[in-house]
């Protein structure tokens, strides 16, 4: 505000100066004179006005915060990581399987750190610590959980663990459904229903017994059945929860 009222206020003073020329002076001074007003007066505006904008824009740009790394970069890079994770258990475990324990594994991922996993199929552990620096080393810390000596509760069964059917999907389901879906669409089939049991079955278009087309080796249960199923419907597939099952369909 202070510019544009500096800018304005200089314009009488301009008027000024070109109406004392005009009136003083005659023929070719005159006109020298006006154009040296002129020159004057907008280089003024130039050092006043345009310049000290073109260094806060300057400045402004320098000490924004970087943008948010794109979304989907971020999820590949989570699959890689996923990988090297699985790899790595499976060395020393091969019926090993895991899922994240945090919100949001691919922030950890961008940032690196140290993130907890719950591990499956690995005798006498049932979580790990995953570390990874920013050089990109990643490793592995199995953890051992003991309930405190002396507790008068009841140490929580392992399988009553809580679990996120978002970081299930990501990590058990998408791959085992978009490639079944795409077969089973490719065969004229429309739905398939996700038993309790982990097996997963579809029923002859025309009619007829349920047939087993593959199995998770594990799946949430009831309780997450309906956070399940918006996860589904979110990734693009129609899903309703059933007492025998979510029915997929598409």
């Amino acid at each position: 505000m202070k510019k544009n009222a500096l800018l304005w206020n200089s314009i009488p003073i301009l008027i000024a100066a070109v109406i004392a020329v005009v009136a003083f002076t005659r023929g070719t001074l005159s006109t020298v004179l006006l154009i040296l007003v002129f020159a004057l007066w907008g280089l003024w505006a130039i050092w006043t006005q345009v310049l000290p904008a073109r260094r806060r824009t300057r400045v402004r740009q320098q000490t924004e915060p970087t943008a948010a790394p794109d979304q989907t970069l971020l999820q590949t890079l989570l699959h890689h990581v996923n990988y090297r994770v699985s790899g790595c258990l499976k060395s020393a475990y091969p019926e090993a399987h895991w899922e994240w324990t945090m919100r949001d594994p691919a922030s950890f991922v961008a940032t690196g750190g140290t993130g907890r996993i719950r591990v499956y199929g690995v005798p006498d552990y049932s979580y790990a610590d995953v570390t990874l620096d920013r050089n990109g080393k990643l490793s592995c810390s199995l953890i051992q959980v003991a309930p405190i000596t002396g507790s008068t509760e009841k140490p929580a069964a392992r399988d009553q663990e809580p679990l996120d059917p978002r970081i299930w999907y990501e990590t058990h389901g998408r791959k085992v459904l978009e490639s079944l879906v795409a077969d089973l669409a490719s065969r004229g089939h429309h739905s398939l229903t996700l038993k309790e049991d982990g097996n997963i079955c579809i029923r002859p278009v025309d009619g007829g017994t349920e047939t087993a087309q593959g199995a998770f080796p594990t799946f949430p249960e009831k309780v997450y059945w309906p956070r399940l199923v918006e996860v589904l419907k979110q990734n693009g597939l129609a899903a309703t929860a059933k007492d025998t099952g979510i029915v997929v369909a598409w």
